[in-house]
């Protein structure tokens, strides 16, 4: 049995100081929702919320659209 919620972190090349965070949530047994920031490397606390999204039906889709969301924001 998997624990929920569920937060991976990405390195952001050239920043020393913050870090990307993908927070994973299970709505119900089909559908899962992420959350996507910018935290602080050490206290983990938010710099930049960059998006959330809902209703994803696949656990790796979810978590591949918040990469991608989150490397869409820092490309700007």
């Amino acid at each position: 049995m998997e624990e929920y919620p569920q937060d991976y972190f990405l390195k952001i090349d050239n920043e020393p100081n913050f870090v990307g965070r993908i927070t994973l949530n299970k709505r119900d047994t089909e559908l899962y929702d992420i959350e996507v920031d910018v935290v602080h490397k050490e206290s983990k606390k938010i710099y930049h919320h960059v998006v959330n999204l809902y209703g994803l039906r696949d656990r790796n889709e979810a978590i591949d659209s918040g990469v991608f969301r989150l490397a869409k924001f820092l490309k700007q």
